[in-house]
């Protein structure tokens, strides 16, 4: 449940909104707080300075009966906890609350008006709820020396103390109705968003993943089934298209399966009845040889018929070599594995493929890694090989050209995707012919393609079969008109030693 799409983005949304419906909410109502305060303070100052003139209006007319009067009038205001007038030594003269009168004013006024910071509003701690306070001074103004004499300088101090219950009380409620209409949007939100999201985007999803497990399951006929025109419609008709081209794919490579499996046996029938017929013709063909040497020393020096006879012989060489390809393509022999190094068989390659070829003026170059170790492999099979790559090589060059047998312990050829490098050795025979077109590149390999007037077609084919048995790979690269390379990639070491 918590791994769907649909509650990740819900979730996502919701804490997005928490955090930013939060915040403006803190702010609004900090906001609200600050103007109330600044809405009190400007309150408790044009009172104060009110009542300040009134008492000296009053004081003038020596009308000290009237400001009590006033005094316990403007107390009776909800909004007016205190209203009292002390003096500098702190004794209350007169108060909204009579029974204050003749007492000593608390600690918390005192020390506001000891301190001389009287302009500023300060708020009391004495009630539950919040209350803006404003202290006074009353000075002896000459007009005043009548009746206070001109000893003192202050007659007196006004405090006047301002509830904010109500304004508190306002700011709760809006808290309040925030944080509901604030839940209730996140709410809203979320289930809006929730619904948009089945319906946009999990039911396509859903759809899209119960294709493919219908086509998991082998139903081939399965398809997303999309009609919308936004992105997620657009990817079921692709994925649709792909399905498609899949089957299509499928279908043909079915066909081409079949095919092959059809080619291959029969391959291999043919190849069983060659290595049946091969054998059958390979005894009377070793006496038909025999016969044809002894009739060829029964005719006297300089006899025209000992020339066709010499004729024959090297059909009957050609037929043997044939037949003896055909027998090595059908079976090829399991390898005999010993430790040898593979620059050792080259050389003993390289001996035999030259006297072959020695009529060919064509530059040899080694350049053997002598640090090759010595790895499993069968010396006879993979002489045969290197010995089918050199000749082919030779006789690919042309007098002057140059043939390069390289040997490397870390291979630097197109190993093919995801061969582990340092697992295999690798041989390269480099020529300087005349290269392979393209189109033929992809048919080397395939039992009887040749391009010589006297080849079977098989030497390739059998030894990319030996190669292959020793679990290495034999791979081409070629450039028309500049030679090719054949590399033959060995494993440094088997599985199973035999």
């Amino acid at each position: 449940m918590l791994r769907s799409i649909n509650v990740k983005i819900n979730a996502a949304i919701a804490i997005a909104l928490v955090i930013v419906l939060g915040l403006s909410a803190y702010f609004t109502l900090s906001t609200q707080n600050v103007q109330a305060e600044e809405n009190t303070q400007s309150k408790a100052r044009l009172l104060t300075q009110s009542v300040t003139n009134i008492i000296k209006m009053d004081m003038v007319g020596q009308y000290e009966k009237d400001l009590t009067k006033i005094i316990l009038t403007l107390g009776q205001f909800k909004e007016i906890e205190t209203l009292r007038i002390f003096s500098p030594d702190g004794l209350i003269l007169h108060s909204a609350i009579p029974q204050e009168v003749g007492a000593n004013i608390d600690e918390l006024v005192m020390n506001v008006f000891l301190s001389g910071d009287m302009n500023k509003p300060f708020r009391s701690g004495a009630e539950e709820h919040r209350s803006m306070c404003r202290v006074e001074v009353m000075y002896n103004a000459p007009e005043c020396h009548r009746c206070h004499g001109s000893d003192t300088e202050i007659i007196g101090v006004l405090e006047v103390c301002l509830s904010m219950a109500a304004t508190d009380e306002q700011i709760e409620r809006n808290a309040r109705f925030m944080v509901i209409s604030t839940v209730l949007t996140i709410l809203m939100i979320v289930i809006v968003i929730s619904l948009l999201t089945t319906l946009i985007v999990k039911r396509p999803i859903s759809s899209l993943m119960s294709t493919i497990e219908k086509r998991r399951r082998g139903e081939v006929d399965a398809r997303v089934r999309l009609y919308s025109n936004d992105e997620l419609g657009k990817l079921g008709q692709s994925f649709n298209d792909m399905l498609s081209r899949l089957d299509e794919a499928n279908r043909q490579m079915q066909r081409l399966h079949a095919e092959q499996m059809s080619r291959a046996e029969r391959l291999a029938s043919i190849g069983e009845m060659a290595a049946s017929v091969a054998h059958e013709i390979k005894n009377p063909l070793a006496g038909l040889s025999g016969a044809t040497q002894v009739l060829s020393s029964s005719f006297p020096e300089g006899d025209p018929r000992s020339e066709v006879v010499k004729e024959m012989l090297k059909l009957t060489v050609r037929l043997d070599k044939t037949i003896n390809d055909l027998l090595s393509f059908a079976k090829v022999a399991t390898p005999t594995f010993e430790q040898v190094n593979p620059n050792d068989i080259i050389e003993d390659a390289l001996f035999f493929a030259i006297g072959e070829t020695s009529d060919k003026d064509v530059k040899t170059v080694r350049r053997l890694d002598q640090m090759m170790p010595e790895i499993p492999l069968d010396s006879h099979q993979m002489q045969q090989v290197f010995l089918n790559l050199f000749i082919n090589a030779r006789h690919a060059s042309k007098p002057g050209q140059a043939l390069t047998i390289i040997s490397r312990i870390t291979p630097e050829g197109p190993l093919p995707d995801g061969i582990p490098v340092n697992d295999y050795v690798e041989i390269a025979v480099v020529d300087e012919g005349d290269g392979i077109p393209p189109d033929r590149l992809k048919e080397i390999f395939k039992p009887f393609f040749t391009t010589k007037v006297q080849g079977t077609g098989l030497g390739l084919p059998i030894s990319r079969n030996i190669v292959e048995a020793h679990g290495g790979i034999m791979g081409v690269e070629s450039t028309v008109g500049e030679g090719a390379t054949f590399y033959v990639w060995l494993k440094k070491r088997q599985d199973t030693a035999s």
